[in-house]
């Protein structure tokens, strides 16, 4: 009875046929299924038979096959059904192969599918294009290639009897013994089997590996009669390398295929004219397929379209076969390398950066425009560049100069660059293409800036009097940085200034330019026109801001001074202007206002008083007459 149920359990096993696959490959190509290998050499334009190189455990060599042909090596059939002739050949093929075992491989054009494991939890294979490459642990699709994956199948549960066998895809185990010790820790129990003349031993209730089969005992009769439990660690895959689409189109219809626009313009008999046209339906090229066991293609960089039928009407059903690696891309013609260096950089110093920019593609660029994203740095030049064109493997280098704020690691910034190149899928047959750079970091030394303020002036002061203000201002930094010494003047105080002074509102600005060390004494003149106290600020200024201030107040006394009083006289104050008062004096205030005052003057002196109307006058005498003794020469000398 147990002999029946075993042998019940074997006749209902699957057979060894177990995996197949059907699809579309280009020639030249391979096949290969565990250590049987085809070289699809060569396909006949005349008669379309293939040329194959075969390599077999049984044998080897060069072999023809005629279209509608098998090709039969041991285990493993290769049927030949439809080949397509063009540029890029393909033929239709399908083959029968059996189980896979882990470590085994099946190679199908650019595909490659490697069997990793086997467990009851499921199969992990690994499968390859090229440099892409993933994992699966179940049914899948990878790019063109549609698989139908299973295995760990059961193939046999029950009692086996001495020297009693079970076989499963031509493949067979033995029960060849049984053992019984006893032991201080008991009986322990061992049966063994017999695989491709190997013996495997497992004790009750383990299960171990016996070849490519995973076995359980799980009792043992006497010595004589074993229960097993036995599944096959092999793989059956359906394979199928399918189009991209599969469409129909009838005369005069377009469809967009990939970056193209495909057109099926007319028919004859059995013969296609079909067109490819870029997106501004600019013809790229043209051909004429033949829907036939022996047809033709068209193969345009990255597409491939093949007729499959035409019915009565005309209507076409095609199929596309995209390649993404060889499409037309930007990417594989145009590219620019564009890369910043730099220098020893300095905090708040100077520094230079250089952009180069080449042309590592295959096509000449046209109206480049370079820029400059400053990151923590100021920018002293231009940050934007502009190139006619950019021949392949021609290099420029273009140089800026920053500043950079901050010390340590600081982001420099970058570079962008756009760029015309020609393309033949872009209307007009250019497009614009951007381009960045690495991201530039400068490793900045900190520099110390640091000024020293010496103010010196009068607490109290008389009204209308001229005073002086001194500052002594030393660099005590690293570097001579340049730097403004600034005087915040207060309403009511108006300023006598030099050519080196300079006047915005009621700041006063002296450039500075001291080296480390060395240091400067400014004196301001400075005439109060109105009393009370007077608050002034005085600050250096240089690139990172304000380095150093002080503020001082003077106090301004009322009109009211001792000693005899002399006659009223005019005083005008005149302000955002710069006025001769004499030879000597300029006065700069904020404002223009004529008063009469009564100034008291205590004096010892004998010299006369001359009232200051009378020598306005003169004064405007003295100019009338030298400028008429100018205007006389020129004209004496125009006159010779």
């Amino acid at each position: 009875m147990r002999k029946l149920v075993a042998l019940l359990f074997i006749m209902l096993l699957p057979l060894a046929g177990a995996s197949t696959f059907s699809g579309y490959i280009g020639v030249p190509s391979t096949v290969g299924i565990g250590n049987y290998t085809v070289n699809i050499m060569d396909v006949s334009f005349e008669d379309g038979s293939l040329l194959l190189a075969v390599d077999s455990p049984n044998w080897s060599g060069i072999k023809k096959l005629p279209l509608g042909g098998t090709l039969y090596l041991g285990e493993m059939n290769l049927t030949f059904k439809r080949v397509f002739i063009g540029s890029n050949p393909l033929v239709l093929l399908s083959a029968n192969f059996p189980y896979l075992l882990p470590g085994q491989n099946v190679t199908l054009g650019p595909y490659r599918i490697e069997i990793i494991s086997v467990t009851q939890n499921g199969v992990e294979v690994k499968v390859s294009y090229g440099n892409e490459s993933q994992t699966f642990k179940s049914s899948f699709r990878f790019k063109n290639l549609v698989a139908n994956v299973s295995g760990f199948f059961p193939v046999y549960s029950g009692y086996l009897k001495l020297n009693e066998s079970f076989s499963f895809a031509g493949k067979t185990v033995t029960f060849t013994g049984a053992r019984v010790e006893n032991t201080t820790g008991g009986f322990i129990e061992t049966v063994f089997f017999s695989y491709n003349n190997e013996t495997y031993p497992i004790s009750v209730g383990n299960e171990s590996r016996v070849g490519p089969f995973l076995v359980k005992v799980e009792d043992l009769v006497g010595l004589n009669y074993t229960k097993v439990d036995v599944h096959f660690l092999g793989v059956s895959m359906n394979l199928t390398i399918v189009p991209n689409e599969v469409f129909s189109l009838a005369p005069g219809q377009t469809r967009n295929v990939g970056p193209y626009v495909f057109r099926y313009d007319y028919y004859l008999g059995n013969k296609l004219k079909v067109s490819l046209l870029n997106p501004c339906q600019v013809v790229l090229t043209s051909t004429s397929l033949v829907v036939s066991n022996v047809s033709t293609l068209l193969y345009h960089k990255g597409l491939t379209v093949i007729p499959l039928s035409i019915d009565a009407n005309g209507t076409a059903q095609f199929a596309d076969f995209i390649n993404p690696e060889e499409l037309p891309s930007l990417d594989k013609v145009a590219n620019v390398l564009v890369s910043l260096t730099d220098g020893n950089a300095r905090q708040y110093i100077p520094t230079t950066i250089r952009i180069q920019v080449e042309n590592t593609g295959n096509v000449t660029l046209s109206n480049l425009t370079i820029k400059f994203v400053p990151g923590d740095v100021k920018v002293l030049s231009g940050r934007e560049f502009f190139l006619k064109s950019l021949k392949p493997g021609e290099k420029k280098t273009l140089e800026l100069v920053v500043i950079p704020m901050k010390s340590g690691n600081v982001s420099a910034g970058r570079v962008t660059v756009t760029a015309m190149a020609p393309y033949e899928l872009a209307c007009g047959g250019y497009t614009l293409l951007k381009f960045s750079s690495n991201e530039l970091t400068l490793h900045v030394r900190p520099t110390k800036v640091s000024y020293s303020l010496n103010v010196s002036a009068p607490a109290n002061v008389s009204l209308y009097r001229p005073i002086n203000l001194t500052v002594l201002v030393k660099n005590t930094g690293e570097e001579a940085l340049p730097a403004n010494l600034t005087l915040t003047v207060p309403p009511g105080v108006a300023m006598a200034s030099s050519g080196s002074i300079f006047a915005s509102g009621s700041n006063v600005v002296i450039p500075l330019q001291l080296s480390p060390g060395n240091e400067s004494l400014v004196t301001f003149v400075l005439i109060p026109y109105t009393s009370g106290e007077k608050s002034f600020k005085v600050a250096v200024v240089s690139v990172p801001g304000i380095v150093n201030e002080t503020s001082f107040s003077i106090n301004v006394r009322g009109g009211e001074n001792e000693g005899n009083k002399q006659p009223a006289q005019t005083v005008t104050i005149t302000e955002t202007m710069t006025e001769k008062a004499n030879s000597t004096v300029t006065v700069t205030v904020t404002k223009t206002q004529t008063q009469v005052r009564t100034v008291t003057k205590t004096t010892t002196s004998s010299v006369p008083y001359t009232p200051f109307k009378t020598k306005i006058i003169w004064l405007v005498v003295g100019l009338i007459a030298g400028a008429g003794i100018i205007i006389a020469i020129a004209w004496y000398q125009a006159r010779s």
